[in-house]
């Protein structure tokens, strides 16, 4: 295990150099962003009304969704280079893969954000009314 996760932080460090060289600084920082603010879009902020969370309860396991997809994209990688695949080639097909995985969970994150925040309750109406019988209203003046 101690390996299998070495390899995953030297594969996403090489990764990100790799968008960085076809994106520019800028290109890959702003997709970066993009990524991370769908998913923290989709969990924390579910937590700005008390409402949204009950509307999109799916935006909470994004998170855990986007690790362990990575989790198994780099497990996939690692088998493919032990078969005795050519690591460069597996490289560039598992940056496109990853990073459409990556696109996906950000879009379900901001979908969950937005289901959630137009999911609005009904305004609370005052469920009690007296029933029309209740109280007599046959009420008159004296008689003189």
């Amino acid at each position: 295990m101690k390996r299998f996760l070495a390899a995953l932080m030297e594969e996403l460090a090489a990764r990100r150099r790799r968008m960085r060289e076809l994106l520019g600084d800028r290109g890959a920082a702003f997709a970066e962003f993009l990524i991370l603010a769908g998913i923290l879009a989709g969990s924390l902020g579910l937590f700005i009304a008390e409402w949204m969370a009950g509307a999109a309860p799916w935006g909470f396991g994004v998170p855990v969704a986007f690790a362990l997809g990575f989790v198994l994209i780099e497990a996939r990688r690692q088998a493919q280079i032990r078969r005795g695949a050519d690591p460069e080639q597996v490289a560039v097909r598992y940056d496109w893969f990853a990073q459409m995985f990556a696109s996906a969970c950000a879009l379900a994150g901001a979908a969950a954000f937005a289901v959630a925040l137009g999911a609005k309750p009904a305004p609370a109406v005052d469920p009690w009314a007296p029933p029309p019988d209740a109280v007599l209203t046959d009420i008159a003046p004296p008689v003189p």
